[in-house]
């Protein structure tokens, strides 16, 4: 039967895999519905540069009010950049060219000791104009 009817499994492919890369984006990566809509709908186009040796469980593993030692020890690498007076610590980028990319970002705020402490964990799918 499947091979001489092979053609009617195509419309349930063409279904299945979007469904597929978005319950992996929804599930594994941790995004709201809007952000793994977007992941798939990008998934051909998108590029994310990472920091070195980047590992995505360790950024999973930081909560807010972590001090800025417990985060570098948590990562194992510093970020790819620093902006803002030391205060956002971008962990990606998007690569030459891409439309969209995988957005890691921890915004740091200094407490009353002056040790910065995470804020913010930012991680989503980031859409240009979205």
């Amino acid at each position: 039967m499947f091979k001489k009817n092979w053609y009617l499994f195509t419309p349930m492919l063409i279904i299945a895999i979007p469904v597929a890369i978005y319950c992996y984006y929804a599930f594994s990566m941790g995004y709201d519905s809007k952000d793994a809509v977007n992941a798939t709908k990008y998934f051909v186009v998108s590029g994310t540069r990472y920091a070195m040796d980047y590992d995505e469980l360790n950024f999973n593993r930081l909560k807010p009010g972590m001090d800025g030692r417990t985060v570098y020890e948590t990562m194992r690498k510093q970020p790819s950049e620093r902006h803002d007076n030391d205060t956002r610590w971008v962990y990606s980028l998007p690569k030459p060219g891409a439309k969209a990319y995988h957005e890691r970002i921890i915004i740091m705020e200094r407490d009353n000791q002056n040790i910065p402490r995470v804020k913010e964990l930012v991680k989503r799918f980031h859409v240009p104009g979205e």
